[in-house]
């Protein structure tokens, strides 16, 4: 999602110039040419060193990727928007690329409910490092805050670590990638899951493995995130306060389609429609005890399934 932009300028220029000569030096002059005047030549825009990313989702849940099924009743709609700032470019070196990326994301439901009942569900605001190294590999950095928009819990804090390869480059294969990645989640302040004793609860983290198989067709492409996360024992919180155990919690994995809207003009971004399904594994008791508190049938679903859609757009 993103693209590097940034370019050193001083050898373009250079360039620029030197052809500038030799089109002025080389120019035959002709009958019919108006007399002292010489060709302009413009120099080249430089390429466009900030982009953004606004993505508006539309599903019949809303589930974490920590497996927290928050939502399960009404329209769920999940606006993102991320500007992403490129601060450094180099093809030729160790360090490719990197860029700072800021925006907010949040969550409105059409079914009311939290403590103090409203439609705002959440606010999230994002803020990250990206470093694309050796050609192939990113490294990101991103800090988060959930905040609660209905006064249900306090504003948690937490940081993520996530090493990803870009095998498709790596290969030449434009069509089929697998896209594999691992990444740490550490809560950095408050839980970030259901706790039934604050007097117990603590900080905790889990690692994730994954990839995202990716089938691009030029006029649709397919996409598959699959993942699993291993929790740490603290991470998720029993009904008595207890730890809800270590080991891996949630496996997800899905299937999303994405159309380009090719007739929008460029000038407007880069529209592209997609619709999906997810799927959730859940085996961790503290993650089932806050579904089940979460939850409007008060049901311990260890399988669940999320239908979602929208329209992204990039500038």
């Amino acid at each position: 999602m993103k693209t590097s932009s940034s370019k050193c300028l001083s050898g373009k220029l250079a360039l620029m110039t030197l052809s500038a000569c030799l089109a002025l030096t080389s120019a035959p002059l002709h009958a019919g040419a108006p007399s002292g005047k010489t060709p302009v030549i413009e120099p080249a825009p430089p390429n466009q060193w900030v982009h953004a990313l606004l993505k508006l989702d539309f599903s019949d849940h809303y589930i974490t990727p920590r497996g927290l099924n928050v939502e399960n009743q009404g329209l769920v709609f999940q606006p993102l928007f991320l500007v992403f700032w490129d601060l450094y470019n180099n093809p030729d070196g160790f360090i490719n690329d990197v860029s700072l990326t800021t925006g907010v994301w949040s969550s409105f439901h059409t079914r009311e409910s939290g403590a103090d009942e409203g439609n705002w569900n959440e606010f999230d605001p994002i803020a990250g490092i990206t470093v694309k190294f050796a050609k192939y590999w990113q490294f990101d950095t991103t800090y988060t805050a959930f905040e609660s928009m209905t006064s249900s819990y306090p504003t948690s804090q937490h940081l993520e670590l996530k090493l990803s390869f870009n095998d498709g480059a790596f290969t030449g294969n434009s069509v089929f990638s697998v896209n594999p990645y691992v990444a740490y989640w550490k809560e950095l302040k408050n839980k970030s899951t259901v706790t039934f004793n604050s007097a117990t609860s603590s900080e905790s983290y889990y690692f994730t493995v994954g990839m995202t198989p990716t089938i691009d067709l030029k006029k649709v492409k397919f996409e598959m995130p699959t993942f699993v996360n291993i929790v740490g024992n603290d991470f998720y919180q029993q009904f008595d306060g207890s730890g809800g155990g270590s080991g891996a919690a949630v496996i997800g994995t899905g299937l999303k389609a994405s159309i380009p809207l090719n007739f929008v003009p460029k000038s407007m971004g880069f529209w592209s429609l997609y619709a999906g399904v997810k799927y959730y594994h859940l085996d961790n008791p503290g993650l089932l005890d806050g579904n089940q508190v979460l939850g409007a049938d008060g049901n311990r679903k260890r399988d669940l399934v999320q239908f979602h859609g929208g329209v992204s757009i990039f500038f």
